[in-house]
């Protein structure tokens, strides 16, 4: 079975809460052995047999939440050769917060400390997955009339109504996600103790995940490992600066103005 859903992204909008929540649902079918398979943008070469045999064999909603694909024209076209009747979900967010959140994506995986733009330079998906109007037409597009939003600002503040919203999306009955999963911190950000460390760390990681061997990476994760490589001090002052450094970014704010007219014509979310 293909998927019924899947969750495009972008990343540093609320996919891994939103993966942790789908787990708590039976009736949801998702990847057994990891979070994302990234079969559509990195692996399309090992063939459609290999990405089924990726979810449990029983009966569901069989959904990914891939945050890596938004961005990517390969990966669209992937999933729409591979499963042209997908419902396809995609989170909104503030598109200034979320390159901010994905410069710290890369300095807690090792990276030095850097102006914004030149993280940018370095790291292109800190602005490109940021141009939510330019993919989000692609994405329509691709998959006309199967393309739903969801706001990571209403998962901040109000968990329950974003899971609402999310069961009303994919045609599920309402269930509030548990306690401990509504008082979960969304996306914090850390920067490591060790750069080197971090960044051997999570090359190691994308190593073991392009050989297939998602649950020696996820027994990793569990363990004191994770901790040791990736935690740190905390980063609010470096963030206040990196935030103040938003409008070097100079293809977001266009994007974004085209972004809002799109959706408020829809009647949609806004981020």
């Amino acid at each position: 079975m293909l998927p019924d859903v899947i969750f495009v992204g972008p990343t540093k909008c609320g996919t891994t809460w939103i993966d942790a929540y789908l787990r708590t649902r039976p009736e949801v079918v998702l990847p057994e052995k990891t979070k994302e398979t990234f079969f559509f943008d990195k692996v399309f070469s090992r063939g459609v047999e290999w990405y089924r045999a990726q979810f449990p064999d029983r009966d569901g909603i069989r959904v990914e939440v891939a945050p890596s694909l938004f961005h990517k024209p390969e990966a669209r076209a992937a999933l729409l050769q591979t499963a042209p009747k997908t419902k396809v979900v995609i989170m909104l967010r503030d598109p200034w917060d979320r390159a901010v959140s994905h410069y710290f994506h890369y300095r807690k995986a090792g990276e030095a400390r850097l102006p914004l733009a030149e993280m940018a330079q370095r790291f292109p998906d800190v602005v490109e997955a940021s141009l939510f109007h330019k993919h989000a037409q692609a994405w329509e597009e691709a998959f006309p009339g199967q393309v739903s939003y969801l706001s990571y600002a209403q998962l901040r503040t109000d968990p329950d109504g974003l899971c609402a919203a999310l069961c009303e999306v994919m045609g599920l009955d309402y269930v509030a996600p548990p306690g401990s999963l509504s008082q979960r911190q969304v996306n914090a950000a850390a920067v490591p103790r060790n750069a080197l460390a971090a960044r051997m760390g999570r090359r190691s990681a994308e190593w073991l995940r392009r050989a297939g061997a998602h649950q020696v990476v996820n027994v990793l994760r569990q363990t004191r490992l994770k901790k040791l490589l990736f935690a740190g001090g905390q980063v609010e002052g470096e963030r206040q600066a990196v935030r103040a450094q938003v409008s070097t970014l100079g293809m977001i704010a266009p994007d974004h103005a085209q972004m809002r007219d799109f959706l408020a014509a829809r009647g949609e979310v806004r981020p």
